[in-house]
């Protein structure tokens, strides 16, 4: 079939020297270039670095601070005496000297408890990575179907093509024996005026549907990311069996949701330890010198401090009030999702099972209506019809031919929706979708 077709299209596409992609070259394509695609592996990118936020909460905290100070201040003199180990018995506290101090400080801290709100940020952050993978997964499931659509629609574009190419030919044909029946004494004029009436209405036919099939490659090309460059398509693809069920527990929209229910479940954990007390143990190492006094010296300090907040403004609650109205509202949109994705595989199946009943009754249509042209035609030859008659007879064919042709694609296209409902791969490759 497609040979013909190719044949047919050959004035309508450019293929010298243009790559010839098939489909599942173009999911690869969709996949790798889709601004879609990459904002998901953006947002997965994202979350990762969220996740690293998260662990770094648990490792020690290191910082170095440094500051320099002049005063006559005789405290702040007597503490820079001490630092700078430049004690003189000599000093008068009464007439304290001017100093200056450099104060070098590094500090580790190392949280000992947190009241569980580490740990729940740290399963947040893990949920929202798989929330991220399983969004760019639906991503994904979404640019396959929405492939096999453009293919499926640059079939049918085709089917057109076809169609019209024959109806063209055979209003021709039949204009040439209205002609040589004018000729002959047998027919009115007004017959042979209808008759190019018809052809100049199937060349017009033929022409819009070139265009489609034009329209219909444009946008397989822009679905792709590609510019400026020869375009064909192999019109080729797989021949996948209907899906059968209605097991939808592969959507990655329906996992999404759920991962999404547990980080909140995780948030609101971690807003509740703003109840709890929290210890941190610390180190200190300190080097001080002057040049007021001429000292240098170094210290030390380690310790454990805890801090439990007991009024804070009602702050803490308000942040459990608002992760668990926030944690509601995901347990909500699980419950849509859930919903939504059984009424869309219904929805898809009904779809596929009125497709596959048009598809059978389109084939028996077109047989009828090729016999009654044949018919008709043989009558049209012997002068016993008029050129009214053979002029229905082509019109009910290619109505025919195009409603077959559409029942047909809408067939596939019914097939390609269920397994996206479904959460199937439109290829049959062990990759998926690619």
């Amino acid at each position: 079939m497609w040979v013909g077709v190719g044949l047919v299209l050959g004035s309508c596409v450019r293929a010298q020297d243009a790559r010839v992609w098939s489909f599942e070259q173009a999911i690869v394509q969709v996949l790798a270039d889709s601004p879609d695609a990459r904002m998901a592996e953006l947002r997965i990118e994202a979350a990762r670095a969220g996740m690293q936020q998260a662990n770094a909460a648990l490792w020690p905290q290191v910082h170095l601070e440094s500051d320099y100070m002049r005063t006559d201040n005789p405290l702040r003199v007597f503490g820079s005496v001490l630092n700078q180990s430049a004690f003189s018995p000599t000093l008068d506290f009464n007439d304290v000297p001017q100093a200056d101090n450099l104060g070098v400080r590094a500090v580790v801290s190392v949280p000992l408890y947190a009241g569980g709100g580490i740990l729940a940020g740290r399963d947040s952050a893990a949920s929202h990575v798989s929330e991220a993978r399983l969004s760019s997964d639906a991503v994904r499931n979404q640019l396959a179907f929405e492939v096999a659509r453009a293919f499926f629609t640059i079939n049918k574009s085709a089917g057109y093509v076809q169609v019209t190419e024959a109806a063209y030919a055979a209003t021709q044909g039949n204009l040439g024996i209205v002609r040589h029946r004018f000729e002959a004494g047998t027919v009115l004029k007004t017959e042979v005026l209808q008759m190019e009436v018809s052809l100049a209405e199937a060349r017009e036919n033929r022409v819009a549907a070139r265009n489609s099939y034009r329209l219909a490659i444009r946008a397989l090309q822009t679905l792709l990311g590609l510019e400026g460059e020869e375009f064909q398509v192999d019109p080729g693809v797989p021949e996948l069996a209907p899906p059968v069920g209605a097991d939808f527990s592969r959507r990655s929209e329906l996992a999404a949701a759920l991962e999404r229910t547990r980080m909140l479940e995780a948030e609101v954990r971690r807003a509740r330890s703003g109840y709890k007390p929290q210890v941190n143990a610390f180190a200190s190492g300190d080097y001080n010198r002057g040049w007021e006094l001429n000292g240098s010296g170094e210290n030390w300090t380690v310790g454990v401090m805890g801090r439990w907040n007991l009024w804070d403004g009602r702050r803490t609650r308000g942040r459990v009030r608002e992760a668990e109205a926030n944690l509601a509202s995901a347990q909500e949109a699980l419950r849509k999702t859930r919903l939504g994705i059984e009424f869309e595989v219904r929805q898809a199946q009904l779809n596929a099972e009125s497709a596959s009943e048009r598809a059978a009754a389109g084939v028996a249509a077109v047989a009828q209506a090729r016999e009654n042209v044949e018919l008709t035609r043989a009558r049209f030859e012997q002068g016993l019809e008029i050129a009214s008659r053979m002029v229905d007879a082509e019109t009910a064919l290619t109505s025919a031919r195009i409603r077959a042709v559409n029942a047909e694609s809408d067939q596939k296209m019914a097939w390609a929706a269920l397994r996206r409902a479904l959460g199937l791969p439109q290829t049959g490759g062990a990759s998926g979708n690619l």
